[in-house]
């Protein structure tokens, strides 16, 4: 009987187990290749594959961890930060992005370093010295250095070691401002969000999925799309009009009636002139369709599980303590750019912190509906509680003054607004049982200082009534036809939600502008690099 080839990687990281099927984080030391035998038993040896250079965070672990020795011969990559020179010593400071920390270069002759410039990337060779801080448990005692790219000589280094604010480093340094520390932490910290989310919807049997970002229909009605067009084609390229989507709402619920809980975290477009801190014309979001669900309440307990686990998550593998230590260090210094104040450093340390508590609290976050939160808003207004520029009103839309004002002075933490009048909403949303079609199964998830974050609902499921709900809505039911046709066999009561990924972000590190948590931000008259 044939049996299967295996094979493993020699690794101080990696390890590949052909019962799990998985990889494996363990130190494996190999000394001869891994063999397995076909049934014709010729031996199939499979190449000892080199293991990755490690970063700075992984050797600062193999450091604390496997307790090596001072004297200890290691090579370490990254690009040089500061230089200070002395009489007998000279101290290179380098990193390399995979954490906020520095190593200490150490050299034993200053003029070593004087070809060295600020921002040189270099290989380094050199003994470990165990330092007696916790902090920074060692430096490195160089003994010989590669540069592997060097800067102009006659140009000073864009990223000096002073404070720029985020508005500065995105409109004169768009690709050098995921070297500087505030735009590093935020993306780090953006890379381990999506992990744990990511992780969440695994141990709860989702199934992650890929719709498509280019869409024949406007998920949502509202007309804010961006128009694909092919520069080689007088005809419609697919034959006929596509538009970037929107959201991938409508093709996540036809995955979900094949595979019940399905979730992405994909690319959305709107074409919206907004120049505002909190509107992108391209970002990111999170939504996820859930068959069977026949309550609203299923879809806000899975938001509120989904974000308190993955916050609780982040808090535990220090995250949080990370945000919260580059938060009160730039907290006090005064941006060095001549561009004034910078807002980030009116989102205090002691705020962000309040933040990730109100997230946590352990009471179940407040709901409450619509009509609740009018009367709410009115009476804290007649109170003298409130002043709002615009007064709530049953039928209008939540203004963002009074979306935080419920969520900072009423609920003091998170709260879910539910059930808004129905032609406020999507046509795709279920109506409310007994509401005569006044109001819809939905809600809105409001934090403090930031509004909505959220938005989710129950799904129209039967066919005739979404029909009828597409043509109310202007809509051209020949575009949604395939979108109908998902109630005509075997349909079930469903739900799902949506989370503007770039928004979740900002509220938990504490950025002020929504452009500073994405890698290039595009928003009107704005397209850089």
């Amino acid at each position: 009987m044939s049996r299967p080839v295996g094979y493993r990687i020699s690794s101080t990281k990696l390890v590949y187990c052909p019962r799990q099927l998985q990889w494996s984080q363990r130190l494996i030391y190999l000394k001869h290749p891994f063999r397995r035998y076909t049934s014709s038993k010729s031996p199939v040896a499979l190449p000892v594959l080199a293991p990755l250079p490690p970063t700075l965070k992984q050797k600062a672990a193999e450091v604390v961890y496997s307790d090596l020795p001072s004297g200890t011969t290691v090579t370490v990559n990254g690009w040089i930060r500061t230089i200070r020179k002395h009489k007998k010593y000279a101290f290179v400071n380098i990193l390399d992005g995979s954490h906020d920390k520095v190593l200490q270069l150490v050299f034993n002759d200053p003029e070593r370093v004087n070809d060295l410039r600020v921002g040189v990337s270099l290989t380094v060779t050199g003994t470990i010295q165990r330092r007696q801080i916790p902090a920074d448990p060692y430096e490195i005692l160089v003994e010989s250095y590669n540069v592997l790219g060097s800067v102009p000589e006659d140009e000073p280094y864009p990223l000096q070691n002073k404070y720029l604010s985020q508005d500065y480093l995105r409109r004169e340094l768009p690709t050098m401002r995921f070297r500087s520390l505030s735009s590093g932490v935020t993306m780090r910290f953006r890379s381990r969000a999506v992990s744990e989310l990511g992780r969440y919807f695994d141990e709860n049997e989702f199934i992650q999925t890929h719709p498509p970002l280019i869409t024949s229909s406007d998920c949502e009605g509202a007309g804010e799309v961006f128009t694909v067009v092919s520069e080689s084609s007088e005809t419609p390229f697919f034959g006929k009009q596509g538009y970037l989507t929107v959201s991938t709402q409508l093709h996540l619920e036809a995955l979900m009636m094949g595979l019940s809980r399905v979730w992405t975290l994909a690319p959305a477009f709107r074409a919206e002139k907004s120049i505002t801190s909190r509107h992108l014309s391209e970002f990111w979001m999170l939504e996820a369709e859930v068959a069977f669900a026949d309550r609203l309440e299923h879809i806000m307990t899975l938001v509120e599980g989904l974000l308190r686990t993955a916050l609780t998550r982040l808090k535990e593998s220090g995250e949080l303590e990370t945000v919260l230590s580059v938060k009160a260090y730039l907290e006090n210094r005064k941006p060095q750019d001549g561009h004034g104040e910078d807002k980030d450093q009116e989102i205090t340390r002691a705020q962000v912190l309040q933040r990730w508590e109100g997230m946590l609290q352990n009471a179940p976050w407040m709901r409450i509906t619509y009509k609740h939160a009018v009367e709410v808003l009115k009476q804290a207004e007649k109170e003298g509680k409130a002043k709002f520029e615009s007064s709530a009103e049953y039928g209008d839309n939540l203004k963002s003054e009074h979306e935080k004002w419920l969520a900072s002075q009423y609920a003091h933490g998170p709260i879910f607004v539910t059930q808004y009048p129905s032609q406020l909403k999507p046509f795709y949303m279920l109506p409310t049982p007994g509401s005569c079609g006044e109001t819809v199964e939905c809600f809105d998830l409001l934090v403090p200082d930031l509004g909505e974050l959220v938005g989710g609902s129950l799904r129209e499921f039967d066919y005739n009534r979404l029909k009828t709900s597409i043509e109310r809505a202007g809509m051209d039911t020949g575009d949604l036809e395939w979108y109908a046709d998902l109630r005509k066999w075997g349909s079930v009561p469903h739900g799902g939600f949506g989370m503007g990924f770039e928004r979740l972000i900002c509220y938990l590190v504490g950025i002020y502008n929504i452009r500073d948590v994405i890698a290039f931000p595009r928003w009107v008259d704005h397209c850089v690099c």
